[in-house]
Parts: C-alpha cells; sequence; structure tokens
C-alpha cells in the first residue's frame, strides 16, 4: 500500500485549520526522528557548469523546513496525518520529516521506474546539482533507500523542487507527504485474498479514515 499526499501550499490553509481543532499529540504516538535543518552552501549548489541549473531563488528556500516550523499550517497538517496514523496503526508507522533534498539521479528516477526518456528527467523540468544529483523532485525518492533499511510501515514529509512556471497554481517549492507499508504473504493469507486485494482495500480504508479525520463528515467516492 502506498499513499502520498501532495500538499499544495496555496490550498493548505483551510485544511489546517481542520486539524487546528484536534490536539496535537502525534509526537506521543509516532517514533519521529529529531529534525535537523539540512543546509548546503550557494557554492556547493551552483557551480556554473553546464549540467548545473540551481537558481539563487532556490537555494534561498532550501532548509526552511515549513513543515517542521511550529503553528505554520504546513506543521499542522503533517502533525494532525501522523496523529491518525499513529493511533489508528498503534504507533507502528516511523515518520521521517528531515530527509535530506539532494538525492542521487538512481534514487530520484531509477529507484521509482521513472522511464530513461520521461520529460521530468529533463533539465527543463528538474533541477540539476550535477550530472548525477539533484533537488527531490518527490518524496518518493526515498522509498527505496527506506525499504533497504528494512523499513515496511513509514511517512516521509519534505519539501520538494520541480521547475514549474510561477503561477496562481505553480511554484518550484512545495511539499509533499507520502505514506509506505509493506504487506506479507502471511497477512494476505489469513485474509483469505491475495495481495492485490488486500492492499486495495487497506489503501481506501486508510484514505477514507484519513478524509474523516482531516474534514469531519465529507462525502467519499471512488
Amino acid at each position: 500500500e502506498k499513499t502520498a499526499v501532495d500538499v499544495d501550499e496555496g490550498r493548505t490553509m483551510a485544511m489546517a485549520m481542520a486539524a487546528l481543532r484536534r490536539p496535537a499529540c502525534a509526537r506521543r504516538w509516532c517514533k519521529v526522528r529529531a529534525a535537523s535543518c539540512t543546509r548546503f552552501s550557494k557554492e556547493e549548489l551552483i557551480t556554473g557548469r553546464p549540467d548545473n541549473n540551481v537558481t539563487e531563488h532556490v537555494v534561498e528556500r532550501l532548509g526552511a523546513q515549513l513543515h517542521l516550523q511550529e503553528n505554520h499550517p504546513l506543521s499542522i497538517l503533517r502533525s494532525a496525518i501522523e496523529e491518525w496514523f499513529a493511533k489508528e496503526h498503534e504507533g507502528k508507522f516511523r515518520c521521517f520529516n528531515d530527509l535530506p533534498p539532494l538525492v542521487t539521479t538512481k534514487a530520484n528516477f531509477d529507484d521509482v521506474l521513472v522511464p530513461a526518456d520521461h520529460v521530468s528527467r529533463s533539465m527543463n523540468d528538474t533541477y540539476y546539482v550535477d550530472a548525477n544529483t539533484v533537488l527531490r523532485c518527490h518524496t518518493s525518492a526515498h522509498q527505496a533507500e527506506m525499504l533497504r533499511k528494512g523499513e515496511t510501515r513509514f511517512l516521509v514529509t519534505g519539501d520538494v523542487y520541480r521547475r514549474d512556471t510561477v503561477d496562481s497554481t505553480h511554484y518550484p517549492v512545495f511539499h509533499q507527504m507520502e505514506g509506505v507499508r509493506v504487506f506479507e504473504p502471511e497477512e494476505w493469507e489469513v485474509a483469505g485474498v491475495d495481495g492485490t486485494k488486500l492492499a486495495e482495500k487497506e489503501l481506501k480504508s486508510t484514505l477514507e479514515g484519513l478524509a474523516r479525520h482531516l474534514f469531519g463528515g465529507v462525502e467519499m467516492r471512488w
């Protein structure tokens, strides 16, 4: 099961205000890594080489960690989501909120099966520090790393970067939050269904439960 929640900065406030009405007790339930504000020097990120296209505008926003700033709408929303996962899954989901935004092209593209000729690999779409290092385009860039470390239930939240033209719905820096759960064969055997059916059932249940937690009794349909 993989659940991804892309948080559009322009629509966050209303969602966060709903979360404000609930106690932010996620840290009591979720095994949260200590936050560290990772910063990089301008010289490291803007090299002037042909394979580098990072801008000063983006560098100025690195390390802001808005999703970890107390009382920021993004942080409020993140805490509300973590709170729900921790309560519903008895603290089994680990939370990673401070993973560094610089990742390898392998992690950003290859490990999540982005085709070699996909447009997202273009320097028009992605910020390259060099030919092998990018500013992550999505939090999915950490999935394979977490799985290799043995993590089977986890949430990842962070700032992500794409070379979008700034307009009313686009900005080159935004935030994502996603969750991953690995199902073992014995789980679907006990449930009496195949793994795909079990994952589908759990995914729907997760999304519906999370929607009710954030927005109350809203109408939902598939």
